[in-house]
């Protein structure tokens, strides 16, 4: 019987032995500076991977003037205030880095715009002269049909994107013009600022 009761006091003894060790390797693990330190990076890191980029954040990359209207009324004039205006409290060298910011954001978009239409009417002439030959080649009356009529609806959506291409051209060229003429009239003059034409090729 004593020897059973000395056996179970020695488990027990163990079992709080134990227990104890654990509480107090969790309370170490919890409240050293270490463990808190870590608690924070991981919380900092778990935060910068929930960070999505808005169109906030590809605004505030874009610098201090005003962005272009590319609907309704222009607004070429309230960027060229805009300008007169920084260049009061700016040096020269400040003002031409913030216009040059301003002009490569949309100089991007009309260089992109050109490139587009350029390539999609290359690849549906194409299209249309491939489609023509293996029409007199085949015999499959049918067969052609279908592929001239496929190369229609082709022409149609391409001709879609190809005007809004071309109204976005349209409206950065004006702007360029408007504000590079604003520019010179306030005596800043920047011989990188050109104008892209719709060839792809030159600017003036």
């Amino acid at each position: 019987m004593r020897s059973r009761l000395s056996t179970l006091c020695y488990l027990l003894s163990g079992s709080i032995l134990v227990s104890s060790a654990l509480t107090l390797a969790q309370s170490a693990d919890t409240g050293s500076p270490l463990a808190a330190a870590a608690r924070d990076t991981k919380a900092q890191k778990a935060a910068r991977a929930k960070k999505v980029i808005t169109d906030e954040d590809m605004e505030a990359s874009a610098g201090p003037l005003p962005h272009l209207k590319m609907d309704g009324a222009e607004n070429a004039d309230e960027v060229v205030a805009a300008i007169a205006t920084y260049k009061t409290t700016h040096t020269p060298v400040q003002t031409e880095n913030a216009v040059h910011i301003w002009y490569d954001r949309y100089d991007e978009m009309l260089a992109a715009a050109i490139k587009e239409n350029l390539d999609m009417k290359v690849l549906r002439d194409a299209n249309f002269s491939n489609g023509y030959d293996l029409c007199q080649q085949g015999q499959d009356y049918q067969q052609c049909q279908n592929r001239q009529m496929a190369e229609q609806r082709g022409a149609r959506n391409d001709q879609i994107q190809m005007t809004k291409n071309t109204n976005l051209e349209v409206r950065i060229q004006h702007a360029f013009m408007k504000v590079r003429n604003g520019l010179m009239k306030d005596t800043l003059r920047y011989a990188w600022f050109k104008v892209r034409t719709t060839n792809g090729i030159d600017s003036f």
